[in-house]
């Protein structure tokens, strides 16, 4: 019926969703190609990961809270154009220096784009059909690790890693005039008092959660940020083989935002132990596993399966716990699973391109098994914690 269709908005936002999703992950897919054109090592642009995620994760809630009052329309279609040029920047880098300076630009912009774009999906939709709305733009980012890194990485086989760039730069071309049409004219809104949010850290509830994404984060990205030279190099896939195992890769990793959303509705973080407690047995045996090309394989898928499976359960609990204690954090409390996330994706391919370089791939999975550790220990404290809050409340 036509009272449950989505505005074109919402699809155009969720087209963001995907650009976005796809500059920020192509990354992964043309390490190996980006260090023999620029003739550095696969250790100096494999930080590109890192520092990507750092200053997304940092900046996003500081530009956010200094943009707050600005028009968000003129807001939108600035930070688009400047979207845009990053990414001419970047196709064009003479040196690895340039390179980092656009991703640094490039991370800040995006960032702050996801958060307009989510306050812009919860004002074109009708109440009934916001969830909807900003699921749909947050699957954007799933498919841009479908589809986006396989497309990125092929065209960086057939022409060249800055023609990666200059597809990226093409989508974003092509997404600004459906924006300009679709997207109304919002009037900033007073100043939401960001900084006073801030408390809600202290709450362990809230910091334990942050804790718990920043580990599971950092333990899948020790590996996955150097999952395309793995395949390769260690298990003797062909070059040409890259882009459809990516695809796989990335088919696996969707599904596994479809099983952390059954998760989310049967149990929600009670549900998560066991996935902790997955990923650190797979990480642990990831050395052995890498010896032989199918189990290596293997193990690879799995560590798709496991990678976003924490997502949904930590997100409700983030605004649930907004709901019911913090109403006047709910800005921060929706952004701490992407921010959150995005921090462990600097720690993890940090200490990955810090291991790698001195030990070579196969022992990536013993850090990655000690944060999965963590992470699982910080989910039972966080359980704990609930329970005494909902003991305290009843009493």
């Amino acid at each position: 019926m036509k009272k449950h269709r989505l505005p074109a908005a919402v699809l155009a936002l969720a087209a963001l969703g995907f650009t976005l999703g796809t500059c920020e992950f192509v990354i992964v897919g043309i390490l190996p190609d980006i260090a023999a054109g620029l003739n550095v090592s696969l250790a100096a642009v494999g930080r590109l990961v890192s520092v990507f995620a750092a200053c997304y994760a940092v900046g996003t809630p500081l530009l956010t809270a200094l943009t707050g009052r600005m028009d968000r329309f003129r807001l939108l279609i600035g930070l688009m154009l400047l979207f845009l040029g990053v990414n001419v920047l970047s196709m064009l880098a003479p040196g690895v220096t340039v390179l980092y300076a656009s991703r640094v630009v490039a991370a800040l912009v995006s960032g702050t784009l996801t958060a307009v774009a989510m306050l812009y999906a919860k004002e074109v939709a009708a109440p009934e059909q916001t969830a909807r709305a900003i699921s749909l733009v947050y699957g954007g980012f799933s498919v841009a690790a479908v589809l986006g890194v396989p497309l990125g990485t092929a065209v960086c086989q057939i022409l060249g890693w800055r023609w990666t760039f200059a597809v990226i730069l093409a989508m974003g071309a092509a997404l600004l005039p459906l924006l300009l049409r679709s997207l109304p004219a919002v009037p900033a809104q007073a100043d939401s008092g960001l900084l006073k949010s801030f408390s809600i850290l202290w709450d362990p509830r809230c910091s334990l959660c942050v804790g718990m994404i920043l580990c599971s984060a950092s333990a899948t990205y020790i590996v996955y940020t150097y999952l395309s030279p793995i395949l390769t190099e260690t298990l003797g896939v062909p070059a040409g083989a890259v882009s459809p195992l990516l695809l796989v890769m990335g088919a696996c990793s969707a599904a596994s935002n479809l099983l952390s959303g059954r998760l989310g509705e049967r149990g929600g973080l009670r549900t998560l132990p066991m996935a902790f407690a997955a990923q650190a047995v797979l990480f642990a045996l990831l050395p052995l596993l890498l010896g032989n090309r199918w189990a290596g394989l293997a193990g690879v898928f799995a560590m798709g399966l496991l990678m976003y499976l924490l997502n949904t359960p930590a997100q409700m609990h983030a605004l649930s716990l907004a709901e019911q204690d913090y109403p006047f954090a709910s800005s921060l409390c929706a952004s701490v699973q992407p921010v959150s996330y995005n921090f462990g994706i600097a720690i993890g391919s940090f200490i990955g391109s810090a291991v790698q370089e001195g030990w070579g791939f196969r022992p990536l999975g013993l850090p990655a098994a000690m944060f999965a550790l963590a992470a699982l220990g910080l989910n039972l404290l966080l359980l704990r914690a609930n329970g005494r809050r909902t003991a305290a409340a009843a009493s």
